[in-house]
């Protein structure tokens, strides 16, 4: 994956005809599923930046993964929960968490039914869908169908969710903060050096860098999750835990340094994340 990249039909579903599906699902193959959404991210980063950085990661993840072990990419659901109101940052899509949970779990169902026995949700918004969706997961592990009430889904099928950041975060925390260049107390929560760094790597020319000023930033403390390699997942050890004292920046409604990003740290960013997530796609596939 790299600038002006394009997708692998052998990787991406959509790209396949229904026959082909079959047979990828018959095969064993592992299904990631991108989900993010459209917001706004500063005066400096697209709309699109969740979701595009999401699908791409899943790609380069699943080409990773190939052949060894068959791997394929569902299309990016790009509409979520967010919490932006589109009268303030026009272009913001919102939904509503009913609805968001209701919808996921149909295209999920759609998959399950489709044969696919492995399907890993790939979180790329946060937001609260953080939350939401293993909701949605749990519920068709108990095999109870809402699109068919009168039928089960598949016995052995296995669906999982996970933040990619936070797998970052958990399993390759040395690798991503030097990837980052080690930033101190500067955790990427929301258009910060991260998200940012993958969009001038993936979309040359989207980014406008004379406007990649510090946002908000906040203070480390030990317990709680806005450190650097403590963002995401760490929410989830002491919920609802807030965080400390922080410092404005010279841009509302962002979190994070986006003036550190460079193109050069996305590419790596995006070729650890596909490394990293190759290597649960690997084990995943065999349980």
């Amino acid at each position: 994956m790299g600038p002006e990249w394009k997708i692998d039909k052998r990787l991406y579903l959509p790209y396949m005809t229904s026959a082909e599906a079959k047979e990828a699902a018959e095969a064993g193959a592992v299904l990631l599923v991108p989900v993010a959404t459209i917001e706004q991210h500063g005066l400096h980063d697209p709309l699109h930046t969740d979701i595009d950085n999401c699908f791409a990661i899943c790609l380069a993840a699943a080409e990773d993964a190939n052949p060894e072990t068959r791997c394929v990419v569902a299309a990016p659901v790009w509409f979520t929960i967010s919490p932006f109101d589109p009268a303030c940052f026009p272009g913001s899509i919102r939904m509503r968490e009913e609805i968001f949970k209701e919808a996921l779990g149909d295209i999920l169902e759609s998959y399950l039914f489709s044969g696919f026995k492995r399907i890993a949700v790939v979180n790329g918004h946060g937001g609260g869908t953080e939350w939401h969706m293993p909701e949605v997961v749990r519920r068709l592990n108990t095999k109870q169908s809402r699109l068919y009430p009168d039928r089960r889904l598949p016995e052995d099928a296995l669906v999982v969710t996970f933040e990619w950041i936070a797998v970052l975060e958990v399993f390759a925390q040395r690798e991503l903060e030097e990837a980052r260049g080690r930033p101190e107390g500067c955790a990427d929560w929301h258009g910060g050096d991260i998200e940012t760094s993958l969009q001038m790597y993936l979309r040359p020319g989207l980014v406008n860098e004379e406007k990649c000023v510090p946002g908000y930033t906040m203070e480390p403390l030990e317990f709680a999750p806005y450190d650097i390699g403590h963002s995401w997942y760490y929410q989830y050890i002491i919920a609802d835990y807030p965080g400390g004292p922080g410092k404005k920046g010279a841009q509302d409604f962002i979190t994070g340094r986006p003036d550190l990003a460079t193109a050069e740290t996305g590419r790596r960013v995006l070729e650890l994340a596909a490394k990293v997530i190759g290597r649960f796609v690997r084990e995943f596939a065999s349980r």
